[in-house]
């Protein structure tokens, strides 16, 4: 049995290289089971010394040499295939609508990129499907680079970007970021626009009508706003509706809050600006003046009299109490396409849409049903008071689009969004990252970024073949552990034949 000594330890070193292999890093078991297999059958050689040598002089052996030599060259071939597979991997999409390929949209994107971009996957273990949706992107341009983040371990990094869900992918670049929680190609693609646009756009806030400061750092001001749109690449300024016109180069106004209504002439104002093609970001308070509520009555947009209040304790969790609405339904919109998180909202209107010639209003944010409206705002009641109030559910947020005619089709469409609360966005809110998000999304289709800044795909057939992960696991041993074998099988086979 002497002869047979070394192979224990060649059994060890084969399985410590399987093992590294499946895992794709050395452990310290695969280590500890390679050195002991190399000892073993170094142990074994040292035994077989003698025949060894005699066997190196038979032409058997010297066949029996040069077939391990030929696997072992095989493997090598194979290795440095993979090596330059992984630097530049090269894929081929052979599904029949081309799910795998990026479309053209996105791929002029990726070739005309002029700065470095990061795109940063967040979790607790790398998604497969989101990696192979970045890994799509890196390859077509050496401009984009794939980062992973250990939410784990890396808990600063998470609370920088605000990231509150494993699989959000950070798009960066020159210091402005974009979050990706729903992971597409449009939506990346967009992404990746916003961070790499040369434009700055304006965002104008409204003073004068006992609007929230945009420089007070108080629970009620909208520093933290400000700071959150200067990251991303907004300028900011104010525009006083009291004295003079909306500047012509403001891409959005944001009235945020007018506890004291809007006069006549600012309503005036805002009205021009919208007939330019405004952008128009209103957020009310109750009660609502009676103006403001005119004003949004042609465009399909109707504010209730009261205050909404939540009777389920949805808001419980995070501090708030029965006037503090918590939003649970977001309906299809490019605003809320892909947000999933719960926002929060101080004491609010509801508010209605109904319909209308003039433009297309659309639900963006509703209450849960268990919220009515409570008509007597003196009262404290938290209880709803048959024939006195209105049951729920309510909407939180509208927007509408006025379509152009004819004589003025080359200019832009006016926007609005308005808001039944104005705190939602304020520095007692802002903190609370579903609303620093669902803000920044508002502003940005005011301002137009989602019309510039999106990739069309065409919808592609999705044919997938379900594989549990016992079935991938013996696939990948069979890939690389089986396979690479066998030509080391062959050649013993074949030693052995030659004997007999």
């Amino acid at each position: 049995m002497r002869k047979y000594a070394f192979l224990p330890g060649a059994v060890m070193a084969v399985g410590a290289l399987l093992w590294a292999a499946y895992l794709l890093r050395w452990t310290a078991p695969a280590v500890a089971l390679g050195a002991g297999g190399l000892l073993a059958l170094g142990v074994g050689v040292a035994a077989n010394w003698t025949g060894i040598r005699e066997w190196f002089r038979d032409p058997r052996g010297v066949f029996a040499v040069n077939s391990i030599i030929s696997t072992l060259l095989l493997a090598a071939v194979l290795g440095l295939v993979n090596a330059m597979a992984g630097l530049r991997a090269t894929t081929f999409d052979w599904t029949e609508a081309g799910r795998n390929t990026l479309s053209p949209g996105t791929t002029a994107l990726l070739d005309r990129l002029s700065q470095d971009v990061v795109l940063k996957q967040f979790g607790r273990a790398p998604d497969a499907l989101v990696g192979n949706v970045l890994g799509g992107f890196s390859a077509r341009s050496r401009r984009i680079r794939v980062e992973f983040v250990d939410i784990e371990r890396a808990p600063q990094v998470v609370r920088r970007y605000g990231v509150t869900r494993p699989g959000t992918v950070v798009t960066e670049s020159g210091g402005r970021f974009r979050k990706v929680e729903t992971l597409t190609e449009p939506a990346l693609a967009t992404a990746i626009l916003q961070v790499t646009s040369s434009a700055e756009l304006l965002a104008c806030f409204a003073t004068g009508e006992g609007e929230h400061g945009l420089a007070d750092t108080g629970a009620q001001g909208l520093s933290g706003l400000a700071a959150v749109l200067t990251a991303s690449n907004y300028r900011i300024d104010r525009v006083n509706l009291a004295q003079g016109e909306v500047p012509q180069g403001c891409s959005v106004l944001v009235i945020a809050g007018a506890p004291k209504g809007l006069s006549p002439d600012a309503l005036a104002r805002v009205d021009r600006y919208l007939a330019r093609g405004g952008r128009l970001g209103l957020l009310l308070d109750p009660p609502v003046d009676r103006l403001v509520a005119d004003y949004l009555r042609p465009f399909g947009i109707r504010v209730g009299e009261g205050v909404i209040i939540e009777t389920s304790g949805a808001g419980r969790a995070v501090g708030a109490g029965p006037e503090n609405p918590v939003a649970l339904v977001y309906h299809e919109h490019p605003i809320t396409r892909g947000f999933e998180q719960r926002t929060i909202f101080g004491r609010a209107v509801p508010l209605a849409v109904a319909s209308t010639d003039l433009g297309m209003p659309t639900p963006l944010v509703s209450t849960a049903d268990t919220a009515f409206e409570r008509v007597d705002l003196m009262s404290q009641a938290t209880e709803l008071r048959q024939g006195r109030d209105r049951q729920g559910p309510f909407l939180l947020a509208v927007a509408t689009t006025i379509p152009r005619g004819s004589r003025d089709a080359a200019l832009p469409e006016p926007r609005i969004v308005v808001v039944g609360d104005s705190d939602f966005l304020a520095n007692g809110f802002i903190t609370w990252t579903a609303n620093r998000d669902l803000a920044v999304r508002m502003i940005a289709w005011l301002a137009g970024e989602e019309d510039a800044h999106v990739v069309s795909v065409g919808e592609r057939q999705n044919r997938r073949i379900t594989m549990t992960e016992g079935g991938r696991t013996a696939m990948y041993l069979v890939n690389l552990g089986l396979l690479p074998l066998l030509p080391l099988v062959a050649g013993l086979v074949q030693f052995l034949r030659s004997r007999r």
